[in-house]
């Protein structure tokens, strides 16, 4: 068959809000801690034009992908436009209100407007927090004022018996008396998914599923100083989550728990080849730069600031700061895996800070792609490498600018219009100093024109 044109995909880059761990863009591909086999293919290219999607693994460690643009057609003069736009992110934080919590509650209490749902809100994500907590004024309960809610800023001491000042499309709080404590939070995740463990004041009967997008990527942030263990019934057979202060168990809890949240929830949370969740952890681990991990006994992060945040490269830890209890490896394993961040609840003077940097994560997710899958062509052909372009065309419309092919990584130095591929993993992937670039200008635009080369083997 002689060689035809094949198609052109134009990728619009404009910002894919899906949540992609701070550190881990510009074709960063460091992952040297996989518990399970890790497919890096970061965008499906075929079937019908449509809207992208990303899953949230980042460089963490559990398998995953992302969902990428649509195509139409094959060895077609089309050119498709794939509508990549901002992923909404809904954030659902895990409070723990047990004894030992009274300083971090008022401490999330004085920083959630300030110095995390406004820096969010400035970067022009599409945000959503909801808060699963016992809501109320005692020093055991947690009460979130406005602008987020509706409770008038100052008024949560007189709220009495009131429920929480839910601002449909912004904040939702699901209380639970006393809850969550010390061990349970993973179990109250999945029981009040959809209402078998009911909020105290009836606003969201069937669970706080009814206030998450099926659209917006899901970040956890949990928030105690104590490691998980409960057992959750509402699977096929009784699930024990308990990470045992111990790296192998702490490794399998990990595991079990995203197993049984992607079964509950495929529809919001993703699914094992493509997640669109990621978890965080304000725990009891200690700072980063006097951690030694767990595995090697070395140092993590000897050069690092207390507040720094434990990126998923990072090792796990068995050393907990001086108020914890435990420095819950098991929350640290579902960071790692899901590409979030860890950060040492202690550091109770530093909440202002750390509540910056988890908004940065979560505000990070919003620069573009920078791999693109290859696209599938039907019919059986093959695609012709050799005549791949890529085009950038500025978002100001200046000149557009084709980028040049090189072998490898390794030959990227010495400009910002460069890319390679990676035939193995089916994968164009742009250059750093091209991956910056483009994050700087969150609506260009990248035409990738290939032609087809004969039949597929």
């Amino acid at each position: 068959m002689t060689s035809s044109k094949c198609f052109a995909l134009l990728l619009s880059l404009v910002g894919l809000a899906a949540v992609s761990s701070t550190g881990a863009s510009c074709g960063d591909s460091t992952n040297d801690t996989k518990l399970t086999s890790s497919s890096t293919a970061v965008a499906s290219s075929s079937g019908a034009g449509g809207e992208g999607g990303q899953g949230g693994t980042g460089s963490g460690t559990f398998a995953g992908g992302q969902g990428g643009a649509g195509v139409g057609g094959s060895c077609a003069d089309t050119v498709v436009e794939a509508n990549v736009t901002k992923k909404p992110v809904d954030i659902i934080f895990v409070v723990d209100v047990s004894g030992s919590m009274s300083e971090e509650i008022a401490a999330i209490e004085q920083n959630i407007n300030l110095n995390f749902a406004q820096i969010i809100g400035q970067s022009g994500v599409d945000y959503r927090i909801i808060m699963l907590v016992d809501h109320g004024p005692g020093t055991y309960e947690l009460c979130v004022e406005a602008p987020l809610s509706t409770i008038p800023k100052g008024g949560c001491g007189a709220i009495g018996a009131s429920p929480p000042g839910n601002n449909p499309g912004k904040f939702y709080q699901y209380s639970m008396k006393s809850l969550p404590q010390s061990n349970d939070s993973l179990c109250l995740v999945l029981d009040s998914l959809y209402g078998t463990k009911k909020d105290d004041f009836n606003l969201a009967p069937n669970g706080w599923n009814e206030w998450l997008r099926p659209e917006a990527a899901k970040i956890f942030l949990f928030i105690s100083d104590d490691r998980p263990n409960c057992t959750w019934s509402g699977g096929d057979a009784p699930i024990k989550f308990d990470d045992q202060n111990n790296d192998a168990s702490a490794k399998q809890m990990a595991l079990a728990f995203d197993k049984a949240l992607l079964a509950l929830s495929p529809q919001q949370f993703g699914t094992s080849a493509a997640r669109n969740y990621q978890f965080y952890g304000l725990v009891g681990l200690q700072s980063k730069n006097l951690a030694k991990d767990v595995q090697t006994s070395a140092p993590i992060g000897p050069n690092s600031m207390a507040l720094d945040p434990f990126q998923p490269f990072d090792g796990v830890t068995a050393d907990k700061c001086k108020t914890a209890v435990s420095a819950a490896m098991g929350y640290q394993y579902l960071a790692k895996g899901t590409g979030g961040l860890r950060f040492p609840v202690c550091e109770l003077g530093g909440f202002d800070a750390i509540f910056k940097k988890v908004a940065e994560g979560v505000v990070s997710g919003s620069k573009v792609p920078c791999k693109i899958a290859l696209p599938e062509p039907e019919d059986g052909q093959a695609l012709d490498l050799n005549t791949i372009t890529l085009v950038y065309s500025p978002g100001d419309m200046s000149v557009p600018d084709e980028f040049t092919r090189v072998e490898s990584e390794g030959a990227c130095a010495g400009g910002d219009d460069k890319f390679y591929i990676d035939e193995a993993e089916k994968l164009i992937l742009l250059c750093p100093e091209t991956c910056k670039r483009l994050e700087a200008d969150p609506t260009a635009k990248v035409e990738v024109k290939l032609e087809c080369g004969g039949m597929a083997n």
